[in-house]
C-alpha cells in the first residue's frame, strides 16, 4: 500500500500546539495504526481508489482522523481516558472556569452519545451499536481509541466555537 495516510494528514496541529510535538516514533505508530485500520475497514477496491485520490479519505473514512487524535492524546496523557471535564481543561489550557468546564463537559458527553452510533456504523457496518461492545472491540482493536478521539474532536470543536477570552 502506498502512503495514503501521512503524519501531515493525521497529526492535528491544534493538539500539537496544546500537547507538544509528539516523538517521531509515536507519529509513525499512529500512522501505522490508522493505515491498518483504514485497510481493514474499507477493503481492497476502495483502498486502491484512495491510493489514486488521497483527498477522498476525508469523505470515505473521516473517522480515521479521530482515531489519530485519540491515539495521540492517549499517548501523551497515558493509557486512560480523561473525563470530558479534564479533557476540556487540558485542551483549553486551563482557561475555563470550573462552572463552564462542567457545563461544557455535559455538552461534549451528550454530543458524543448522540453521534457515536454513526461513527461505529461507518466503521463496523449497520447495526454495530446493537452488537456486544466486546465483539466490536475484537473486530477493531483500535475502536476505544477511535471513540476517545471522537470525543476529543468534539471537545476541540466546542472550544473553537467559544468566544476568545
Amino acid at each position: 500500500m502506498s502512503e495514503i495516510l501521512t503524519a501531515r494528514d493525521l497529526v492535528d496541529p491544534i493538539l500539537v500546539a496544546t500537547l507538544g510535538r509528539p516523538r517521531p516514533d509515536t507519529v509513525d505508530a499512529i500512522v501505522g495504526v490508522c493505515s491498518d485500520a483504514l485497510e481493514a475497514t474499507v477493503g481492497p477496491e476502495v483502498l486502491a481508489a484512495l491510493e489514486r485520490q488521497r483527498h477522498l479519505v476525508a469523505r470515505v473514512a473521516p473517522w480515521v482522523f479521530d482515531l489519530a487524535r485519540g491515539l495521540l492524546v492517549l499517548e501523551r496523557q497515558g493509557s486512560g481516558e480523561l473525563p470530558s471535564s479534564a479533557l476540556l481543561d487540558l485542551l483549553s489550557g486551563q482557561r475555563l472556569s470550573e462552572h463552564d468546564r462542567e457545563r461544557l463537559a455535559e455538552a461534549v458527553d451528550l454530543t458524543t452519545t448522540l453521534t457515536l452510533d454513526r461513527v461505529l456504523e461507518h466503521v463496523l457496518g449497520p447495526g454495530a451499536c446493537a452488537q456486544d461492545p466486546l465483539s466490536n472491540v475484537l473486530a477493531a482493536p483500535w475502536l476505544n481509541a477511535l471513540k476517545y478521539g471522537h470525543r476529543v474532536h468534539i471537545a476541540l470543536e466546542l472550544l473553537r466555537l467559544l468566544p476568545a477570552s
